[in-house]
């Protein structure tokens, strides 16, 4: 998920054994995990590489990731109860008491940030009471975090450093607390929208990967 292995790229095991330091089982028993998200695929007698990228890839599964989020919540809120509220809340309380790192920052620190912020959609998510929806909500989500990871210019987005990414997320969570489904979901959309100009950094570097491709002399 974060780009450590390139798109495409062949899935040795005893390469892995020796980069993580742990045995065949867990390689193996991890690759067959990824394998069932979408990150890694299997070629017939080739073995695992991990999963290429495209344009209409990242756009599937950008679709599918908002259409099913909203499912979600528009579940969580007819199913809705105090305890999910009272998880929401907390959950939103700990996400603006991480640190706020710059979109060029440390790496490793931005994703500490990010995680803060997963945890609170996880919450928002979770009072649909749907495991199954849970699921692939987890897996396409992390295939989504893929791209923005390989192919996001951080700089498109600046709203963490000005605290604009708390703001949305406690006026959804006010909505929510409301139960006002029409709200909560325009809110949603909204959030979505916001992101528009680091997908469509992301649209074009893909755009520009496949022109490349497509230029490359065919071997002979």
């Amino acid at each position: 998920m974060r780009g450590v292995f390139e798109p495409h790229e062949r899935l040795k095991v005893e390469h892995l054994v020796q980069f993580y330091g742990v045995g065949h089982s867990p390689i193996r028993e991890a690759i067959l995990l990824m394998s069932e998200s979408g990150l890694v695929v299997h070629e017939h007698q080739k073995g695992y590489r991990v999963a290429p990228v495209s344009l209409a890839d990242y756009d599937d599964v950008l679709s599918v990731y908002q259409r099913l989020y909203k499912l979600a919540i528009e579940m969580a809120i007819d199913l809705a109860d105090d305890e999910w509220e009272e998880r929401v809340v907390v959950q939103l309380h700990r996400a603006s008491k991480a640190k706020v790192v710059e979109p060029d920052g440390e790496p490793e620190a931005r994703e500490q940030w990010q995680r803060a912020y997963w945890e609170f959609h996880g919450a928002l998510v979770s009072g649909c009471r749907s495991p199954l929806l849970m699921q692939l909500l987890g897996d396409i989500g992390f295939r989504l975090e893929r791209y923005v990871n390989l192919f996001a210019d951080p700089s498109e987005d600046r709203r963490s450093a000005d605290g604009e990414v708390l703001t949305m997320h406690r006026t959804i969570v006010d909505a929510l607390v409301a139960r006002d489904t029409g709200r909560t979901l325009a809110l949603i959309d909204d959030y979505f929208a916001a992101s528009q100009p680091v997908r469509d950094a992301i649209k074009g570097k893909l755009r520009g990967s496949a022109k490349k491709k497509r230029g490359r002399p065919r071997a002979v």
